[in-house]
């Protein structure tokens, strides 16, 4: 999946069944909230930034890279 540079809307990744799935997995529930859709217009990078260390580093990169591969 391209994310082009952070840049990609959590949105976008939402549509995606494959990166849904991995998102899902990494934080259960979270697409399914009812405030889900008030954060799908962010993008990668806003979304990075207000989570403001709350989800440890690893995380974060081991879901990037398996995005990516998508």
């Amino acid at each position: 999946m391209e994310l082009h540079g952070g840049n990609i809307t959590l949105g976008e990744i939402a549509k995606n069944p494959q990166a849904r799935a991995l998102v899902n997995r990494e934080f259960p529930g979270m697409l399914n909230h009812p405030l889900a859709g008030m954060f799908m217009g962010l993008t990668l990078n806003q979304a990075i930034r207000k989570a403001g260390g709350r989800i440890p580093q690893s995380t974060l990169q081991h879901l990037l890279e398996e995005l990516k591969t998508l």
